[in-house]
């Protein structure tokens, strides 16, 4: 690892995190991501040789470490940039964020995101599965979300379940409600979001997930 050989707290700082990738990294595992596959799930292009540098940097540094299975966690130092991370999206909203552009329209890593912030106690009781058909996607135009109280998965590929839900939508559209720069009922009274099921479950959908932990900060500004 380079260093800026500066007695600085933020040259110090940025030898320690401020890695391409690094940040990326602490998102996932501020998230909750702890095998590697779900780290890596969380940033695919990444490659799995530089994730493993990566790891094993934050390990050297004290920021996280490696436990049995194995899987990794946050250690009170790594548990302390929560902040750090957080506070540059948040720069990153006021200042930079505006729509998605072509190179975004990713499928897999959208729902990826929407199934970190799923409510459990929201979900149907049963296994509920829902297929995301996204036109419109760079990549990942039909993805499947396996909901269930006890622990829900993404598919990209057709896993023989019966649909219970489908969701036909603009990928921009619905990028836009998960940033909260639009919301559910506009996307739907526009014809960008189509739900195709029983009634009580499109009634429900919106309720299932949170937004994007910084939709909040978008609203209100």
């Amino acid at each position: 690892m380079k260093s800026y050989d500066e007695y600085c707290p933020i040259a110090m700082g940025a030898e320690a995190i401020g890695d391409r990738w690094t940040p990326l990294v602490l998102r996932e595992l501020i998230c909750g991501s702890e095998r590697f596959s779900e780290i890596h799930r969380g940033i695919p292009r990444m490659s799995k040789t530089l994730l493993v540098q990566r790891l094993k940097q934050l390990e050297r540094l004290g920021i996280l470490e490696r436990r049995p299975g194995p899987t990794y966690h946050l250690t009170p130092a790594g548990l302390d940039l929560e902040g750090v991370v957080w506070g540059m999206g948040l720069w990153a909203m006021q200042w930079l964020f505006g729509d998605p552009a072509k190179e975004h329209l990713d499928g897999a890593h959208l729902i990826w995101r929407v199934r970190q912030r799923i409510i459990p106690e929201r979900l149907p009781q049963r296994r509920t599965v829902l297929r995301f058909d996204f036109p419109g996607a760079s990549r990942g135009k039909c993805i499947w979300l396996l909901l269930d109280p006890e622990g829900s998965s993404v598919c990209d590929r057709d896993e023989g379940f019966d649909v219970d839900l489908r969701v036909t939508a603009d990928i921009v559209e619905f990028m836009r409600v998960w940033a909260g720069r639009s919301t559910w009922r506009d996307a739907i009274e526009a014809g960008k979001l189509r739900l195709e099921g029983p009634r009580a479950l499109t009634r429900d959908f919106p309720n299932w997930f949170a937004l994007s932990p910084f939709a909040e900060s978008k609203a209100a500004s």
